[in-house]
């Protein structure tokens, strides 16, 4: 009986904090109303990142329907072998993307990684192609970047999708060795100059079978590359997926 009181003690409290953080939260947005990352329009409720309306104008890529090999398939064809790939969105540089990509490396908000991570654990949680992954690994940044920018966006990432999807992350097995210029700018092949030799891959990564790289937005997949040839240098016979936020157009 005191076991029984003591447990509905601890539910009435607990009731009670998630209805005062919840009034707090809303006091707090009422005070400091948040703005539509895209349109910058104010947000009905804290937790948002965006309105309805930039949402549905985002572009899917719906690959989860996809019956062929996607262009995110193509893109690793004759370079690296992938057991299989899934992007959430297209990016292109006019549309709704490319403020929520900013916002999340170049803005402090780690919390779009966790929101748009939760939608890629929700999109992969049911795919038969990944149902064998036993661990996600997120594209690592150099160090100084990481103390810059204050956190890794593919880890923010991937706790959002951990949430969902509830599997293991390992963020020692893959460290980039040295501090390199930004991609943006650059062509295939000099991505390519910019990221080989730059990725160290620890030797526990061969007690895997099946592995997935997470990204935040792959352009012509030089990094990815990169990580996975040094990857099958430890371990040969590893499968290896890929997933990422955006791929770009």
């Amino acid at each position: 009986m005191n076991v029984q009181r003591f447990q509905e003690k601890g539910i009435q409290s607990g009731f009670k904090r998630s209805v005062a953080f919840s009034f707090w939260d809303g006091f707090v947005h009422l005070l400091f109303p948040s703005s539509c990352l895209v349109c910058q329009g104010e947000l009905l409720r804290a937790e948002q990142i965006c309105c309805s309306v930039c949402f549905s104008e985002l572009m899917f890529t719906r690959f989860e329907n996809e019956q062929e090999p996607t262009p995110l398939d193509q893109l690793f064809w004759g370079r690296v072998d992938v057991v299989a790939t899934y992007a959430l969105l297209y990016y292109e540089k006019t549309n709704n993307v490319k403020p929520l990509l900013q916002a999340l490396k170049y803005n402090n908000r780690p919390d779009v990684g966790i929101f748009f991570g939760k939608l890629l654990g929700n999109k992969l949680l049911e795919q038969a192609n990944f149902s064998s992954v036993e661990v996600l690994i997120p594209v690592p940044i150099h160090r100084k970047k990481r103390y810059d920018r204050g956190y890794n966006q593919s880890e923010q990432l991937v706790k959002g999708m951990c949430m969902i999807w509830k599997l293991q992350i390992d963020k020692k097995l893959v460290s980039k060795r040295m501090h390199t210029q930004s991609q943006t700018k650059f062509g295939r092949f000099r991505r390519w100059d910019n990221v080989e030799n730059q990725f160290y891959v620890d030797k526990g990564i061969g007690r895997y079978k099946h592995i997935a790289l997470v990204d935040d937005v792959i352009t012509t997949g030089a990094t990815l590359e990169a990580i996975m040839k040094e990857i099958r240098l430890i371990s040969p016979e590893i499968q290896i997926s890929v997933i990422s936020l955006a791929l770009a157009k």
